[in-house]
């Protein structure tokens, strides 16, 4: 199994793949960088995480720990668990219900703090600014496309030893067929099994002519159940 993910949440995928009596190659074709950011926790009603990334690196700022945290999916809150943060609620995996979490469960006028990456997936802020919340979105990291796939994987497609690839984003999706396009392997990858995390993250693949499977929700256990007995 191929898993794309950034370096952290890889490793943990691959546990447990590994514990399911799968083989991994780890090669994240997107890099996180974080940036940097300072906040003023006075008056903040809540943090909204859509991401772990984000997470790991606003657990650097204890002084948000004690702050309620939304969560977009459940391992999203898992890592806040984690990290710290002491009260933690997690949504159903995707940022429209995230929104719908939020605006049931706050009042009218509370304020959020949406710590998130660059590149925003879905409206958050405009979800909740129809419930009377506003929110104040802080961009704590960027993700970066990798240069090149490692030689290793290039190596697997064209040997036919990579049975499935996992995806987990439509930004690492799309990265891993321009970088499967650049190695060369372009026409490799249509023969193996391509899971996705939803059909948005499947986009990429279908326009590059590459058949995928949906997981049932947006949740690792259901993207992992796929991959059968």
């Amino acid at each position: 199994v191929l898993v794309t993910r950034p370096r952290l949440d890889a490793a943990r995928t691959a546990s447990r793949l590994a514990a399911l009596g799968h083989r991994t190659i780890i090669d994240p074709v997107i890099e996180i960088e974080a940036l940097p950011f300072e906040v003023d926790a006075a008056g903040i009603s809540a943090i909204a995480f859509t991401s772990s990334n984000a997470v790991r690196i606003a657990a650097a700022l204890d002084h948000l720990k004690n702050i309620p945290v939304f969560a977009v999916g459940t391992r999203t809150a898992e890592v806040a668990i984690e990290a710290g943060f002491r009260n933690v609620g997690a949504g159903a995996g995707e940022v429209n219900a995230l929104g719908e979490l939020m605006a049931a469960e706050l009042p009218k006028g509370a304020r959020i703090l949406h710590l998130a990456g660059e590149n925003l997936a879905g409206d958050l802020a405009g979800r909740l600014a129809r419930s009377g919340i506003k929110v104040e979105t802080r961009v704590v990291y960027r993700a970066r496309m990798a240069t090149r796939l490692k030689p290793e994987t290039v190596s697997a497609f064209r040997e036919g030893r990579i049975d499935v690839v996992l995806h987990y984003s439509e930004r690492s999706a799309a990265a891993f067929v321009r970088l499967a396009d650049s190695a060369g392997v372009g026409g490799d990858i249509g023969k193996t099994r391509h899971l996705c995390f939803s059909s948005a993250v499947a986009i990429p693949l279908k326009l590059f002519g590459v058949h995928s499977e949906i997981a049932s929700a947006p949740e690792e256990t259901a993207l992992l159940e796929l991959l059968g007995p």
